[in-house]
């Protein structure tokens, strides 16, 4: 087969199923999406770019919370969600808290302690994240996943993956959201954000959302996909036996292992 004759587009379709099937498998995603065009990608919206609410804000395994009960210090406590998503908490017991916003889980806590204390006044606060991901792939520096630790817009997380490579596509940067059955893919053109200060370009990112660059020009199609095989070798296959390693940190990816068959 000459490789020379496929069309473009047929790549970029391969590529997309590739990334998301494997990505999102491990990530927990978005449940809407927006309309798209007809081919399938919708360009970024006119609007500002929104922050995450903290009603949205999902708590998971790994993330510390610091609780706070009013004129009861002794109550103070800062507790990390376990692998199961719970927390142990004086008076209450285990509490869920995985799968909850802040204000579930200080419902949760207040509800428990109400069997003690009168009206107890509930604070909950994030000491930190780590149970949110987003991945960035394609020509970056250092691409795999990295943790939403923060508000993270899409220029902000390409810098976490070692900024643009010298092949990259700046004018058409895809962002994939929205999960594996219905993904939402969202065309962002990076130059114009830096070049006219468009800020409908860079957009806030949320748990799950996949930045992937393309490549100016495909010379080959055959090295390109060797190349893209490297691209995802952070991330988790369970079909190929690939999983991402203990080593995952903030910031950084993670680096892949193939156990012996």
């Amino acid at each position: 087969m000459n490789f020379r004759n496929i069309n473009p587009s047929y790549i970029y379709i391969g590529i997309f199923v590739l990334i998301i099937s494997i990505l999102l498998n491990g990530c927990s995603t978005i449940g809407t999406t927006s309309k798209t065009t007809e081919g399938g990608v919708s360009p970024a919206s006119d609007e500002e770019p929104k922050e995450v609410k903290l009603n949205e804000f999902i708590l998971g395994p790994g993330d510390r919370v610091e609780i706070i009960v009013y004129r009861h210090d002794d109550l103070k406590r800062t507790a990390q969600i376990d692998t199961s998503g719970k927390i142990a908490y004086p008076l209450v017991g285990d509490i869920q808290a995985g799968g909850s916003s802040i204000f579930q889980l200080r419902d949760k806590i207040r509800d428990g302690l109400s069997k003690y204390i009168i009206n107890p006044e509930v604070t909950i606060g994030v000491v930190s994240v780590l149970s949110q991901k987003v991945g960035v792939l394609g020509e970056v520096n250092n691409p795999g996943l990295f943790t939403l630790d923060t508000s993270l817009t899409a220029v902000e997380a390409v810098s976490k993956a070692g900024g643009f490579t010298i092949n990259a596509k700046q004018k058409n940067v895809l962002l994939i959201r929205g999960g594996l059955k219905k993904p939402e893919l969202i065309t962002l053109n990076i130059n114009n954000f830096f070049r006219e200060q468009d800020l409908t370009q860079n957009v806030s990112l949320k748990n799950g959302d996949i930045i992937y660059v393309p490549a100016t020009f495909i010379e080959n199609v055959a090295r390109f996909f060797d190349h893209l095989s490297r691209i995802l070798a952070p991330l988790t296959s369970i079909e190929s036996g690939i999983y991402i390693g203990q080593q995952i940190k903030q910031g950084t990816g993670g680096g892949a292992s193939v156990p012996a068959r």
